[in-house]
């Protein structure tokens, strides 16, 4: 389909041990509108230089640790400890805080939160980060372009034309596009959510492929897919929820897909 041999497997590792804890969270809650518990007493940490898989069913409160993580929802109960700062409900992370603290996000719906589709893909390729382009109060349009083009040429973002409305771009390079933008300034945290949801196979060996060198380069990574290949491709350790709760925390040499289903359906580990 692509004109030439991918790799999907478990890529080469940087060799060293994972090194500082970037990220630290405790004893996150959080019940919705009805009262249904979503996070219940998690608890995680990342560190540089090392890649972690969220497996699990989707709804057992994966997006909703997604979005704790990210400053878009604080918690009722719980802590984060970032970039030397320390966050409780009622004064949790933001997400311009989160950018200060250079933790990226990229979404797990790209279309509902990951780009304006109307919008020309110069302008998606700027969301979240204007404060970079403001200058006396106007957004410097030309930078913007050049930017989205120079994202563009760096992540094979096709067609290379930063004009067109970021609703003409096929599911993978509309997915490269955002990882571009999140990656652009060298974040030490990054959180992503269903990676190569929707996406074709050349466009999954290069996000992969962009992910680990990310890590190889120092950066912790938190990957939440439902995709359990995936996971065992692309994880150091892994982590499975379910009832919005880790049931369990494995190195990924201890894992395979009826570990994890196991796990997923309420096993203990």
């Amino acid at each position: 389909m692509v004109g030439r041999r991918v790799q999907l497997g478990r890529g080469v590792d940087a060799g060293a041990a994972p090194g500082e804890e970037l990220l630290a969270a405790h004893g996150l809650r959080w019940r919705d509108a009805l009262g249904v518990p979503r996070l219940d007493g998690v608890s995680l940490s990342l560190r540089a230089g090392e890649i972690v898989g969220v497996a699990g069913v989707a709804g057992n409160g994966q997006g909703e640790l997604l979005d704790a993580l990210a400053g878009l929802q604080a918690p009722q109960e719980g802590e984060l400890a970032l970039g030397g700062r320390r966050f409780t409900p009622a004064r949790w992370l933001d997400p311009a805080t989160a950018h200060t603290l250079k933790l990226a996000h990229v979404p797990e719906d790209r279309h509902a939160r990951g780009l304006v589709m109307p919008f020309p893909m110069w302008e998606s390729a700027a969301l979240g980060h204007e404060a970079g382009y403001a200058r006396a109060g106007w957004l410097d349009g030309g930078r913007m372009r050049a930017d989205c083009a120079a994202m563009m040429e760096r992540y094979d973002v096709r067609p290379r034309d930063p004009v067109l409305r970021s609703s003409s771009f096929s599911g993978g390079n509309q997915q490269k596009l955002i990882l571009a933008r999140e990656t652009w300034g060298g974040p030490k945290v990054l959180l992503v959510g269903q990676p190569t949801r929707g996406v074709d196979i050349g466009a999954i060996e290069f996000i992969h492929g962009r992910l680990r060198a990310l890590r190889d380069g120092g950066a912790a990574v938190l990957v939440v897919s439902s995709e359990l290949d995936e996971i065992l491709a692309l994880a150091d350790r892994v982590l499975v929820m379910a009832g919005g709760r880790v049931v369990g925390e494995l190195p990924v040499s201890e894992c395979n897909e009826a570990v994890l289903g196991r796990l997923m359906g309420g096993a203990a580990s």
